[in-house]
């Protein structure tokens, strides 16, 4: 998994997320609400109450502080969107 801040300013900032097929990332939350772009790739996000197949094109708002986890498909890329103070927590097993 890489994951890179590509943009911020005062207000937001762009992480650049990308994961081979096969990867995921274990469940965690961000401390504001994430907005999706998905650039590449197919994957399951497994949020609380469902789960959402993420393909090229689709966007996400993940509400803050909502658990998810994500597990990759076929060689994925996303951009996600943040609160520019915001963190991503993850769920300590």
């Amino acid at each position: 998994m890489e994951m890179k801040e590509i943009h911020a300013n005062a207000s937001y900032k762009v992480l650049s997320v990308s994961l081979g097929k096969g990867e995921g990332m274990p469940l965690h939350h961000a401390s504001s609400d994430a907005f999706l772009v998905i650039r590449v790739g197919k994957a399951v996000l497994k949020l609380r109450e469902r789960e959402v197949v993420l393909e090229p094109g689709d966007t996400m708002v993940i509400p803050a502080n909502e658990p998810h986890s994500l597990h990759v498909l076929e060689d994925f890329a996303a951009s996600v969107v943040l609160a520019s103070g915001a963190h991503i927590l993850f769920t300590k097993s």
